[in-house]
């Protein structure tokens, strides 16, 4: 299941990179990102990483009521 949500959401597959420390890192990022975003219950999760991307201050502040900053 948390692949199918890594590969729907963020595109998991379509992330290249020759370096292994890379791809775990990438990884474990998309996993913190589910996990946050699973906490908050969103319907669409595309749709509010895409928010976040568009408002950087709504992410810091996500992160922040979070505890995650």
């Amino acid at each position: 299941m948390m692949y199918h949500k890594r590969d729907v959401s963020l595109s998991e597959d379509d992330l290249r990179t020759g370096k292994v420390a890379v791809s775990r890192l990438t990884v474990s990022l998309m996993v913190l990102s589910i996990n946050l975003l699973e906490s908050m219950k969103v319907k669409n999760m595309t749709a509010q990483l895409d928010t976040f991307a568009d408002d950087f201050r709504r992410l810091i502040q996500f992160l922040t009521q979070q505890m995650v900053l």
